[in-house]
Order: structure tokens, then C-alpha cells, then sequence
């Protein structure tokens, strides 16, 4: 590692301020105090000198924009009147742009003539992008406005923000909470068949990327349908479509251009979206509607808002600032500065094909963008109220900084460095750049896979002391290479960020930081990620993620809570080291390595790990191929260690945490995220070294720290310890063609899973399984529960009615990778039940049939379950000392019913219960 792109923030402001005082000293020296400075004001004229005042006259004074300054220096250099360094004093207001203010070669400065562009002291000048939007009338309980430019084709736009706030295009179904966030089953709709079309390069019949099936009443031939967005969510990101036909006969809706990846593609839970921008949707204070043939936009307000007073600003450009150098012609932009700035109001319309990137938002481009700068650098601005990202470093930036910043109210991501494509020379690769003490936050609200700091293929950068926070995805990216081919990222800093409240219950497969690819030097360290909360329903809600051939990454002194799915996730690399970091409060398993391979997939020493859930160890930890030890465990729940079933004796014996310890870490206050140790911490002993993070995130002058601190959040919660979990379902409450809520559903096209009327065990309805034939998976429909009981023994009652044909199998699973089975039972077509491959009875076909089942958990687990079925005659037949799959199986995690004809037919669930405590047959 090379130490010198390793300074913390502290030691390098220190040199920075002893290079300005030797500046200063040689300008008393010498005759440096000369300099060049111009005056812009948002009255001034361009035809004028750039002086700070007008004169009695008005015939001269400040300048009128940033572009006038930047000609002016222009023509001061052609001139040659340029021989010492240059200041441009921006004063207080907006300038209004229409298209960004761009800087080429030309434009540059030098290492000791350099540029500065920055605020008058004490004021806030405003590089502006947006339209006051004026002429409000009051129709009903919506405020109406005339915009000729939108009726004449002229103009369009596709935000828009009262009082600088972000307001919600009309949108149906209607979110629980603002932008999505921590979604109801009700935010949304769902897909209900899959479609395929033909291939036109192949002839060959595949799913489709541009049509679906929706359910009945949820689209409609709206007014101006051809304006209208559909989002649709796809794990880890979304696509955003326009509609070229809508069918109604057949319920399919057909779009303008494809998704990248087709419907359907992530099985399980029937795909979501969601529909905006619709005249028919405006029903909620806050949301609006802009109709692009009439040019009127309509608005309805929220509680105490007055348009004929509001401040409401739509955005008219693109970009607001491009540094424009060539590295390709190895010409760039140098020693630019812009400070105290602030950068408010873009647009990013929806393209006539529709938008869907694979990853990270990842085609969209930024308000501020740099291609070709060197030394240049953003010092306490502000780049706010976008629908693109915030600051993009792209090819051939090198040695950039982008420090004291806010960067807020995102339609995308944060910040980006780097491609997504390798460097084709050196002039061309984004080096050693600086992203420090930053304010990064509020992203994702229309392209919801943007991340909030992205790396590319790049490498040698610095991303520190941001407090980087809401974003929809990710919080920090590094890396763009799946696999083990080498990659152009790598040395890459990630310390003292303070990374949470990320995900927000919307996509999954994220991180509080995701890395992949083979990236030696990379180290993460010194942060916090924490509150990480994935979609509930999808997967992947880890702080740490090494994903797909991550390799040679360091991740340490860092600390992680309160995540959905796991605070430390590999999915599979090589040697990665994980050392001295505390983890603690996963939501799931806290420990998770998806793929077993032929090397060493990491080093996990020297951490403590802290649950209070019963799940340490999670996914596939078969093969040894990985190396644990001198690690501090405890569960505050009081639950038998389970070590990727093993026993912890059994656990050490392999090989595994041979030092390692199951012991009370002693913090001083772990419930309230206190993770400071007490002296006599057992973890001391195994060589953990304390984390100080004191100096984690901003730092500054008290008003900038606390600025995090005064964003309004409802808290994600903590997880909370086991209870005995009873589940009770009868399906009376729910509507007939409803999906089971507090369950996972599986449905494959005509295969569903849905509540009826037809038929019922007890009351009037129940859960209808529909086979069908010609599917991917002869497993669906299926569903399954969570109850995530570790202990005691389980008693499990339902009822079946199976018709002639159908196959039904019911297992209980844990959580492992391969997993192990317990209980399972079929019934073939004819009513043949077995378990264990053993014939029990016959049940009759086409009426109720109770079953009931019971088998202990944890330390009292035997291998063996009891079976009671009661006929509809009452008659009971009783199976005692029945063998689970799997001798070792000790505890639920999955509990399911599955439908595996591969063919065409139904049988139905009726009074489920799941309960852990004494009962016995």
C-alpha cells in the first residue's frame, strides 16, 4: 500500500495550511500579492470590467454571469494581460442558466496563476437552473398555472418544488410514505402474468422486456396516457417506462422500449410498480400534474401553503457546470476552484424509450461534471434540488478535491468518479481524487439504484468524513468489475464515513457499502454503517458487501448495526481480511458467505459479533475454504449458538474460532448503540484493539457537524429479541384474489397463490392454489412463512383440500446454505401421503383434511416429528417418531406449502397455525 494517498483529513489540512502560511510568507517577501480579481453580480453587465461597484455613470462594474467572468479572463489571457492569479467574487442571488456554464482547456489556470470563482463573504450566490413558475389561480382544491412555453412545445419538465421542496408527480397507488419509503404492500401495484415475445434476431420465444399482464382495474386508458411513467422495481433497481399500447381486453400494457432485464427475471414476489404523472392520480396534498398539450400545470397544495405567495421553481436545465478538458488529446482543465457556491435546479426527463440502467443509475449524468480536470476542486458548495446525480469525476480527473459540500435533494445518486469502462491510457484514468467532509444525502427519489458515492474503474481515491445518508440503494460503490479478471480499481480509501439510514425498505441486493472486483490496496476503515434496511420481501440488506470476486480488501475498525439481512455479506472473492470490527444487531443472520470456492474466500478475526436474534452464521459455509478465529460472540437473547449448524465444540474441531470466544463483550451500552468497551472486556484478551470513531464523519464548526443531526427521520427500528411466534391465519379478513399478507408468495404467470370463496376448512374462505402448466419452476406456486423460532418445541396445525392431480408438499427448513430439512410431508395425486419417502395413508380427495405437527427445536431436537391427521369422519391417525430430512435439524426458519404438479390444478390451505411453547399430541 502506498501510505501516501492514506493521510487521515486532519494531517493533511495541516499541510495544506502550511503550505499557506510558506504562501503567504513568500508574498510578503516578494511581489505576490499581485492578483487578478472580477466582480459578478446578478446586476451586473457583461460588457463591463468586472469592477466591484458600479461607477456614478453606470457605465461600469461587476459582471452579470460566471460564463462573463470566464470570457473576460478569456480575453485578459489573449490579451496577455494575465500574469498572476485570479479571483472572481460572485455576490449574493441567482443567475439564472438554461444550460450549464462550461469550462475547456482554454479556461485553465497553473500551479501558480491559479482560478478561484467563489461567494462574496457572508453571501450566497446561486447558480440557477429553474423557472419561477407565477399566475397561480385556485380551481376547487387545486391551484392552477398557465405555461405558454409547455402549450407551444417549447418547454417540458418532469420535477418540480415549492419552497425548495421536492414535490411528488401524482402518482397511483398512492405511497404509505413520502417517495416510497418504507413501503406498504398497498404503495404499489403488482404484475400479474408474465409475457413472452419473439426474439427478431433468433426467431426463439422469450420473456418479455416491454410487456406484462396487469391485474384488473389498476391501469386504465387514462387522459394523456402517452405522458404517463411507470416504475417498475427490479431488486436492486428500477426501470422507468412510457406506455405505447394499453389492452384492455387482455390486460396487457405494452412500453416504448425495453427493461434491461425482462419481467419476471427475479421470480418470487410478483414484481412491483408503481404509475405517475397522470391527471387522474392528482389526489393528495403535495403531488402535481403538468398536462403537456395544454401547457397547464395544476397543483394541489399542502396544509397551509399559499401559491399566490410560494416560491414554486420547475428546472429548465440539464446540467449546471461542465468542466470540459479532453484526455483523449491530452488537453485538460486545471487549478479551477469554485467555493461557497451553490448549484440548485436541474431537470432529467424521462426519454421518449423509456430509462433502465443495470446498476447504480448508472447512465445518468451529474448537475456539476468534470471530464479532464486536474487540481481543480468544489469547497463548501452546495449542489442541491437536482433529477440527475450531484458531482461526477469522470475520465482523466486527477487529483480533484470536492470537500465542505452539501449535496441534496438528488433525483440520483451523490457523487461519481471514475467509468464504468477501463481507462484506454493513463491521461484517460480518473486518479487520486478527494471526496472529504461532505454532507451527501436525500437521493434516489426518481432514479431510485443511484448510489449515493460511486467508484468506478478508478482507483487511488480518497472518500472521507462524509456523512452519507437516505439514499434508496447504496450508500458508497467501489468497484465495477464482476469476477476475478483484473480491474482498474483499486487503492481506493473508504474511512471515517458515517454511511446510514440507506435502502429505506425499496430495492434489495445493497449495502451500506458494496465492493466487488479484484481491488488490492482498498481499505475500509474507521466508519460507521448503520440502519441499512432493504426491501422486506426481496434480500440484501448487508452494511458490508464484498460481492461478486472481491479480492484483497481490507476492512477494519469499523462499526456496523442495525441492518435487515446482515452486517457483513461475501458473496464469493479471495482473501479478503476482516479484523477488528464490532458488529452487531442484523435483523437476520449477522455473518453471511453465499458461495463456497477452491481458495480462501476471507480472514474474520478479531471482531466482536453481537445479536440478540439467534441467527449468527448465515447462508453456505460449506467447504472450510475461509478462516475464523480469536472472535468475541454473544447473543443477548439467550439462545443455543448455532454455528452454521454446528456446535460450537464441533464448530472449533473443524478447524474454526479455535480461539474464538462465546462471552458478554461488555460495552458500556450496546442498547444505546454505546459501543465503547469496558475495561474488562473479555475481547481485550483476543487482541481487539478499541474503535475510536470520535473523529468519524463531519468535522468543522459546530453548525456544519450538526447538520445531520437536524434531518427528521422516523427511526428504522432495532431488531428485537425471539418470542415465542404464533401464527395464526384463517384467511376471513383478507379479499377473495388477495395475496397472503406476512407471507412470502411465489406465483409463476397463471400460478398463484390467492384467496377465495369456493371452498373453506372453516368461515368462508381460503387460500387457493392454481398449478398450471409449461413453467420455469415446477415448484411454483409456493408460499412460506418466517417464523425464525430456535427453541422449544413447535406445534404446527392446518388444513388441506386436495383435488384430484394436484402434488402438495409441506417442509420445514432452517436457514443454512444448503439448507436442512425437518418435517416434510406429500400427497400425490391419488391422496398418497408419505413422509420419508414412507407411505402412511390414503387422504380422500376433494374434502378437508387436518393435519398437525409437532417437533422440538434447539438442544431438545431429536431428528423426529409426530403427525396427527384427522380425517373428515373425526377419525385421528397418529405417526409418532418420524425422521426429519435432516438428523441435525434444530430449528424454523421456513415454513412452506408448495404445489409441484407441472401441470394444471388446485388444492387449498385453510387455518394455519405455528406456535412454539408445551403442546403435545
Amino acid at each position: 500500500m502506498s501510505w501516501k494517498f492514506t493521510r487521515s483529513a486532519d494531517k493533511e489540512n495541516k499541510m495544506r495550511l502550511l503550505m499557506t502560511i510558506l504562501t503567504l510568507m513568500a508574498m510578503l517577501t516578494g511581489n505576490a500579492w499581485a492578483q487578478t480579481v472580477l466582480h459578478v453580480a446578478p446586476d451586473g453587465n457583461d460588457t463591463w470590467s468586472g469592477a466591484a461597484e458600479r461607477n456614478a455613470e453606470g457605465s461600469d462594474g461587476p459582471l452579470a454571469t460566471l460564463a462573463g467572468a470566464r470570457d473576460r479572463i478569456r480575453a485578459l489571457r489573449a490579451g496577455d494581460k494575465l500574469s498572476a492569479p485570479v479571483r472572481v467574487i460572485l455576490r449574493g442571488g441567482s443567475y439564472h442558466v438554461t444550460e450549464p456554464v462550461v469550462f475547456g482547456p482554454e479556461d485553465s489556470g497553473a500551479k501558480d496563476l491559479p482560478i478561484r470563482y467563489e461567494a462574496a463573504p457572508g453571501e450566497q450566490p446561486v447558480i440557477h437552473g429553474g423557472r419561477l413558475i407565477s399566475g397561480w389561480r385556485q380551481e376547487g382544491n387545486l391551484w392552477v398555472a398557465d405555461i405558454s412555453d409547455v402549450r407551444e412545445g417549447k418547454w417540458y419538465f418532469e420535477s418540480f418544488w415549492v419552497n425548495g421542496e421536492r414535490r411528488q408527480p401524482a402518482r397511483t397507488p398512492n405511497p404509505a410514505h413520502a417517495w416510497g419509503d418504507e413501503p406498504a404492500e398497498s404503495d404499489t401495484f403488482h404484475i400479474a402474468d408474465y409475457l413472452k415475445e419473439n426474439d427478431p434476431d433468433t426467431g426463439k420465444e422469450i420473456p418479455s422486456k416491454t410487456r406484462f399482464k396487469y391485474a384488473e382495474d389498476d391501469l386504465k386508458p387514462w387522459a394523456n396516457l402517452e405522458d404517463a411513467a411507470v416504475l417498475v422495481y427490479h431488486s436492486w433497481e428500477t426501470s422507468r417506462h412510457r406506455i405505447k399500447n394499453l389492452d384492455e381486453a387482455n390486460r396487457i400494457v405494452e412500453f416504448t422500449g425495453p427493461a434491461v432485464w425482462h419481467f419476471g427475471y427475479w421470480g418470487g414476489t410478483p414484481q412491483r410498480y408503481y404509475v405517475e404523472n397522470i391527471f387522474e392520480a392528482l389526489d393528495q396534498p403535495g403531488e402535481w400534474y403538468l398536462n403537456r398539450k395544454t401547457g397547464v400545470l395544476y397543483y394541489m397544495p399542502m396544509p397551509g401553503e399559499d401559491m399566490k405567495t410560494a416560491e414554486a421553481v420547475a428546472p429548465v436545465a440539464r446540467q449546471l457546470l461542465v468542466i470540459e478538458g479532453k484526455p483523449d488529446e491530452n488537453r485538460f482543465v486545471d487549478y479551477l476552484t469554485f467555493a461557497g457556491i451553490r448549484f440548485r435546479y436541474t431537470d432529467c426527463p424521462l426519454e421518449p424509450q423509456g430509462h433502465s440502467d443495470g446498476q447504480a443509475a448508472a447512465s445518468i449524468n451529474a448537475a456539476v461534471q468534470a471530464t479532464g480536470a486536474r487540481f481543480c476542486s468544489l469547497d463548501c458548495c452546495e449542489v442541491m434540488h437536482v433529477n440527475n446525480y450531484g458531482v461526477w469525476f469522470r475520465a482523466g480527473c486527477q487529483d480533484n478535491r470536492l470537500t465542505r459540500c452539501e449535496i441534496a435533494d438528488l433525483g440520483a445518486g451523490g457523487v461519481r468518479i471514475g467509468e464504468c469502462g477501463d481507462p484506454p491510457n493513463d491521461a484517460g484514468a480518473a486518479l487520486r481524487n478527494i471526496v472529504d467532509n461532505n454532507f451527501i444525502h436525500d437521493g434516489g427519489k426518481t432514479f431510485r439504484g443511484a448510489v449515493g458515492v460511486w467508484i468506478g474503474r478508478s482507483s487511488y481515491n480518497r472518500i472521507s468524513h462524509n456523512d452519507i445518508s437516505d439514499f434508496r440503494y447504496t450508500g458508497i460503490s467501489v468497484g465495477w468489475s464482476w469476477g476475478y479478471a483484473a480491474s482498474s480499481a483499486n487503492h481506493n480509501i473508504i474511512e471515517y464515513n458515517d454511511v446510514h439510514h440507506i435502502g429505506h425498505g425499496q430495492l434489495g441486493d445493497m449495502g451500506g457499502i458494496y465492493l466487488l472486483g479484484v481491488a488490492p490496496g482498498t481499505v475500509i476503515q474507521f466508519n460507521k454503517f448503520h440502519d441499512i434496511m432493504s426491501y422486506a420481501k426481496g434480500y440484501g440488506g448487508w452494511g458490508i458487501y464484498f460481492d461478486e470476486g472481491s479480492t484483497d480488501l481490507l476492512a477494519e475498525n469499523n462499526i456496523v448495526y442495525n441492518t435487515l439481512t446482515g452486517t457483513f455479506h461475501q458473496h464469493y472473492g479471495r482473501d479478503n481480511r476482516v479484523q477488528n470490527n464490532i458488529f452487531a444487531f442484523s435483523h437476520g443472520p449477522q455473518i453471511i458467505r453465499s458461495r463456497p470456492e477452491d481458495h480462501k474466500s476471507f480472514f474474520f478475526e478479531r471482531n466482536i459479533v453481537l445479536f440478540n436474534n439467534g441467527q449468527l452464521l448465515g447462508s453456505n459455509w460449506g467447504n472450510n475454504n475461509f478462516y475464523l478465529d480469536k472472535n468475541c460472540y454473544w447473543d443477548l437473547s439467550g439462545g443455543d449458538f448455532d454455528f452454521a449448524g454446528y456446535e460450537f465444540e464441533e464448530w472449533k474441531a473443524l478447524g474454526h474460532d479455535v480461539h474464538s470466544l462465546i462471552a458478554d463483550p461488555l460495552f458500556e451500552n450496546a442498547a444505546a448503540i454505546d459501543f465503547r468497551l469496558k475495561p474488562d472486556s473479555p475481547a481485550l484478551a483476543l487482541g481487539f484493539v478499541p474503535i475510536d470513531l470520535s473523529r468519524t464523519g463531519l468535522y468543522g464548526d459546530p453548525e456544519w457537524i450538526a447538520k445531520p443531526s437536524q434531518v427528521s427521520r422516523e427511526p428504522f427500528p432495532m431488531p428485537k429479541p425471539p418470542e415465542p411466534k404464533k401464527f395464526v391465519q384463517d384467511f376471513e379478513s383478507l379479499d377473495t384474489g388477495a395475496m397472503t399478507p406476512d407471507v412470502s408468495t411465489n406465483e409463476e404467470g397463471t400460478a398463484t397463490a390467492r384467496v377465495t370463496d369456493e371452498t373453506a376448512a372453516s368461515g368462508k374462505h381460503s387460500l387457493k392454489f392454481a398449478d398450471a402448466p409449461g413453467l420455469a419452476h415446477a415448484f411454483n406456486p409456493h408460499i412460506y412463512y418466517s417464523p425464525a423460532i430456535i427453541k422449544g418445541t413447535v406445534t404446527a396445525a392446518f388444513a388441506l383440500r386436495v383435488d384430484p392431480g394436484a402434488v402438495v408438499f409441506h417442509e420445514w427448513r432452517d436457514h443454512r446454505n444448503p439448507y436442512r430439512i425437518g418435517p416434510s410431508l406429500w400427497i400425490d395425486g391419488n391422496g398418497e401421503l408419505k413422509a420419508g419417502g414412507r407411505t402412511l395413508m390414503t387422504i380422500p380427495l376433494s374434502q378437508w383434511v387436518s393435519f398437525k405437527i409437532v417437533c422440538p427445536l434447539g438442544k431438545a431436537a431429536n431428528g423426529s416429528f409426530t403427525l396427527a391427521v384427522t380425517l373428515p369422519d373425526q377419525t385421528v391417525k397418529t405417526f409418532d417418531g418420524l425422521a426429519c430430512g435432516h438428523p441435525a435439524f434444530r430449528r424454523l426458519d421456513w415454513f412452506g406449502f408448495v404445489s409441484n404438479t407441472n401441470g394444471a390444478s388446485t388444492f387449498y390451505l385453510d387455518d394455519v397455525t405455528i406456535a412454539a411453547g408445551p403442546e403435545r399430541l
